[in-house]
């Protein structure tokens, strides 16, 4: 735990010394093969020079001499070129949705979905990976530096303290800005309460990219099951327009039946585009969620 104990405490407002250990032990599991920048500790689609073999190719004059197998040359008189597995990292970006609209809750959406991007994070880091953070929100929003290594988790945990939710939610805007950032294809993990209206248009957009995608949908307990009973003036956080309703059985029944429609609707959106999708409340531990059901969606190992 000796390289841990920074993290460890500089992350004690997002998540516990005993969830980081936990996290130490996981791994995030790509489904797909995919080219790095530098060595890491998975595998890759191209061939490198590993103790792992992979397969044979003719030789051609100007190949190093040294992968030459001697014994198929001895049994066939032809001169073949060992391959080999090469290993390399991921990248792993973080798409987190800080707009007005999060912060509600308790915990709030926003504080849930930090904490997941902090766990999730941890896990790259300490797998080799490496992890850039965009929180999307009114605007560009802000991208982090790309960050590999456990020794630069604390950086990270300290670079998403200092975010806060703001303005209205545009996840299309937010998915174009990661894609004209981002280094290379890799995993992208966007952690949202989706309640936007080009939300459809948001994961089209990212099923264009050549990489993974996972959706961790968050919604707070009153949102997904309203509470409140009788006459009510709502307001809306990102927009502020007010409006009156009545909160009977028939106002309700109707609710459930919209919030089921919308959560099928981007279940199935999802599952149309290869992406994993969670849905969870956000008094959910995250623990739990990142260890118990991201290993059943098998995105965590």
């Amino acid at each position: 735990m000796t390289q841990a104990a920074g993290p460890s405490t500089d992350s004690g407002h997002l998540l516990s010394p005993e969830f980081l250990r936990k996290l130490e032990q996981a791994a995030i599991a790509s489904k797909h093969i995919m080219i790095g920048r530098t060595k890491g500790e998975r595998r890759s689609a191209r061939r490198g020079s590993s103790v792992e073999f992979a397969d044979f190719r003719a030789y051609n004059p100007g190949d190093d001499i040294r992968y030459l197998d001697w014994n198929a040359f001895a049994r066939l008189q032809r001169l073949f070129l060992k391959l080999f597995i090469e290993e390399e990292d991921l990248h792993v970006y973080l798409l987190i949705d800080a707009s007005r609209s999060m912060d509600f809750g308790s915990p709030s959406k926003f504080r849930w979905a930090l904490q997941a991007g902090a766990a999730l994070a941890y896990i790259a880091l300490c797998g080799g990976d490496r992890v850039q953070v965009f929180t999307h929100a009114h605007g560009d929003g802000d991208v982090s530096r790309l960050y590999r290594g456990r020794g630069s988790a604390a950086e990270l945990f300290g670079w998403l303290t200092e975010r806060a939710p703001r303005g209205p939610t545009e996840l299309a805007r937010a998915v174009k800005v990661l894609q004209s950032v981002a280094p290379a294809p890799g995993l992208t993990f966007l952690i949202s309460d989706l309640l936007a209206p080009e939300w459809e248009e948001a994961l089209a957009q990212l099923a264009a990219s050549r990489g993974e995608a996972c959706v961790l949908q968050v919604l707070a307990s009153d949102e997904y099951d309203p509470g409140a009973r009788g006459d009510l003036r709502l307001i809306d956080s990102e927009t502020e327009h007010e409006r009156e309703v009545t909160m009977g059985a028939t106002v309700l029944r109707r609710y459930a039946q919209e919030r089921d429609q919308f959560l099928s609707a981007v279940r199935g959106t999802c599952s149309r585009y290869g992406f994993s999708h969670l849905l969870s409340l956000s008094e959910q531990p995250v623990e739990d969620v990142i260890l118990k059901s991201l290993r059943r969606l098998q995105v965590i190992r």
